[in-house]
């Protein structure tokens, strides 16, 4: 009989549910948009279990075994009681996890922050095998991490550790961040939640004329409408990305004097639909303090959280 993880992805934009074998096919996946209304984080857990059940199904119709499930999830995260708990990303203040799956499916359920877990799938899956020191960098509606140092997955006092999103890499601006705890923080400006607000306060930083403009900035609401005015070569656009490239350079500077790692893996929507203005953008500002480590972009694409949720069943971390 062969066996296949249920692998979780729960997202602040997206909930995804799949079955992944040890060999890294994904057999089934369902995606959905993650619940945002309702009177308690309950109505995310209740969602979880519905998908599950419908990958369950799946998996005795075709006679596979299922070990475990792995859950990759927004944090923080309180591992004590295996819930989600005070997340910038959803309107909850805690959302119940690992003992209503338990319950519910009588198997064993692996919860871990989506970075600590998407850097344990590169590790297994991905880019990663080669190395030692690997730390994995997500750039999305947040910003996030994970790190491996010396095969050795760091998790941190309550596994929260690598929250390199919450590195104070500008005074210039001072901008509070979305977590509401300070202000410089990196997820702040880069982020795809964030990205829209730093571009408005920019833009009037530079004492513009705005009614030049090619472009309402009243209407421009997400990150994804600022990188198609970029592929219209709107100069001002272009500039402001450069100035976000020093930032994402800023936050790359701190990660690689922090963790010291061989290889740097990219993920995330931001990087993943918008290469061609991130690399080329913030590499010019690199610090050479120590060795350059090797920078590319996951092959596992949009599938790397769950394939790190794949690898916490398969290959659960000490």
């Amino acid at each position: 009989m062969k066996e296949v993880a249920i692998a979780i992805d729960l997202g602040a934009t997206n909930l995804r549910v799949a079955l992944i074998s040890k060999k890294g096919k994904i057999i089934q996946k369902i995606k959905i948009k993650t619940p945002k209304e309702g009177k308690s984080g309950k109505v995310i857990t209740n969602k979880l279990i519905t998908l599950a059940q419908k990958i369950i199904q799946f998996a005795k119709q075709h006679n596979y075994k299922i070990p475990g499930i792995g859950i990759s999830s927004i944090g923080p995260l309180d591992y004590k009681k295996g819930e989600i708990v005070n997340s910038p990303n959803i309107p909850f203040k805690k959302v119940p996890i690992i003992q209503p799956l338990k319950r519910k499916f009588k198997l064993p359920v692996y919860l871990f922050n989506d970075c600590t877990s998407a850097v344990w799938g590169e590790k297994h899956f991905g880019k990663g095998k080669k190395f030692k020191n690997i730390i994995y960098i997500t750039i999305s509606s947040g910003i996030g991490g994970g790190a491996i140092v010396d095969n050795h997955l760091l998790f941190g006092r309550e596994g929260n550790a690598v929250e390199i999103g919450h590195f104070k890499i500008d005074t210039k601006y001072n901008l509070l961040c979305g977590c509401k705890k300070g202000r410089g923080h990196w997820e702040g400006y880069c982020s795809g939640n964030n990205m829209p607000r730093f571009f408005k306060f920019w833009l009037k930083s530079q004492g513009l004329n705005f009614s030049n403009l090619n472009f309402s900035i009243k209407k421009i609401k997400t990150s994804k409408e600022i990188f198609e005015l970029a592929r219209k070569r709107e100069k001002i656009v272009l500039k402001f990305l450069k100035e976000v490239g020093k930032l994402n350079a800023a936050g790359i500077n701190n990660v690689m004097v922090a963790y010291d790692p061989e290889i740097i893996i990219l993920g995330g929507s931001i990087v993943l639909y918008n290469k061609e203005f991130i690399l080329p953008y913030f590499k010019p500002y690199f610090e050479k303090y120590l060795p350059l480590p090797k920078i590319i972009i996951t092959p596992l694409k949009e599938d790397v959280v769950l394939f790190g949720s794949a690898s916490l069943v398969f290959w659960p971390p000490d």
